[in-house]
């Protein structure tokens, strides 16, 4: 009898061992090692998601803050990516990713809100209609340029060329700045398309073909 007992003791003793080493080894690959890649001048704080479909975190003290690219550790789940964005020169500002055991890197870089890209575009029309004329110089004969946008970061430029005469059509230009230097990404057409345009983000070729 006494055997016995102390074979069910040390049965019941392995068992629970065993669950502690699974739970041990569950918690550990519960957690992954992520680089957070961040776009220039940015500066976020990180929250622990509390659930739901829309961005959902208290904004007392972040789990930690990220100032620049790095490597971060954090268990499986859903986090709030928060940055810093006291002048609201972002669209949005809050990045909700789910972290799971595939995710090794995640990119937080988000694009320019309305205001700012009225801003830039204010800056820099002049050198955009430059740029565009220089590369069709009867524009100014024929059309006049109408509905401006900058998207993204500033980076994508859309406008309207409306014809001076009833006897053309009205079309649309795309316009990409790389290196400081405008280039028109998609000549003046009436629809510019996503199929022919593979280059252009299509939520850029989208919003230009509804101005």
């Amino acid at each position: 009898m006494i055997n016995l007992r102390k074979k069910i003791a040390w049965v019941v003793g392995f068992i629970v061992f065993i669950s502690a080493i699974v739970l041990l080894i569950n918690y550990h690959n519960s957690f992954r090692k992520v680089y957070v890649n961040l776009g220039n001048n940015i500066h976020l704080s990180l929250y622990k998601d509390l659930g739901g479909k829309t961005y959902n975190y208290s904004p007392g003290r972040p789990l930690q803050s990220v100032n620049s690219d790095q490597t971060i550790t954090l268990k499986t789940g859903v986090y709030d990516f928060v940055v810093s964005d006291p002048s609201h020169q972002f669209a949005n500002p809050i990045t909700k990713i789910t972290v799971t055991h595939a995710t090794n890197r995640v990119t937080i870089n988000p694009f320019y809100s309305s205001q700012k890209l009225t801003a830039l575009l204010a800056t820099d029309r002049s050198a955009i209609q430059q740029a565009l004329i220089s590369q069709y110089p009867l524009i100014p004969t024929y059309y006049t340029i109408n509905q401006e946008n900058l998207y993204e970061y500033g980076n994508w430029y859309g406008a309207v060329l409306v014809p001076l005469s009833s006897q053309f059509d009205t079309v649309r230009v795309i316009m990409n700045n790389k290196n400081g230097n405008w280039t028109v990404a998609a000549i003046p057409q009436i629809i510019i398309g996503i199929p022919s345009n593979p280059s252009i983000p299509s939520d850029v070729i989208e919003l230009v073909d509804q101005l």
